[in-house]
């Protein structure tokens, strides 16, 4: 997460410093910290067959934190890795770099509402505050993409190349 984007916005933009940036996600954190809710001492993780299972006792809340959070947060870095590696070698358009956000979006939501219900799951509250805030990172990562295709594409893109997608480098 914010490997390629914030290095953008730093570089081409003036729309906030690196120490804006940093006093902002670290008050985000700070402020989720706060919000967190204790964690449960009575709670004991019990395992589930097969993906639909543990994919439906995320979303209920009743699985672990960590079964919750780093599959898809693995998952979804790798995925964003490889799409900016695809596009900075001029084989993905902007279409399709954005098709694939597109595509991620469900599962983002997924992922977010079965963090947050599953964020008390967890022996410490610092783990629970650290994923929470990461879910809300990553909303950032999405925003701070979708301006960077729409007001800033030339820093990412080839514009020399979409000879179809042309409009989307103006």
């Amino acid at each position: 997460m914010f490997t390629k984007t914030l290095p953008i916005i730093f570089t081409y933009t003036q729309l906030f410093t690196r120490l804006e940036a940093g006093i902002f996600l670290a008050s985000l954190f700070l402020l989720v910290y706060c919000y967190t809710p204790a964690v449960k001492s009575t709670w004991r993780d019990s395992s589930f067959n097969g993906w639909y299972q543990t994919l439906y006792s995320a979303w209920l809340g009743e699985s672990s934190l960590w079964r919750a959070f780093w599959p898809f947060f693995v998952l979804v870095n790798v995925i964003l890795y490889y799409i900016d590696y695809r596009a900075m070698t001029e084989t993905y358009t902007i279409a399709s770099w954005k098709t694939v956000h597109g595509m991620l979006l469900l599962p983002i939501v997924w992922w977010t509402r079965s963090v947050w219900v599953c964020s008390q799951n967890s022996r410490y509250k610092l783990f629970s505050s650290a994923a929470r805030t990461l879910t809300i990172y990553l909303l950032l990562e999405f925003i701070l993409r979708f301006y960077i295709s729409t007001q800033i594409p030339q820093t990412f893109f080839d514009c020399r190349l979409l000879t179809l997608e042309y409009g989307d480098c103006i």
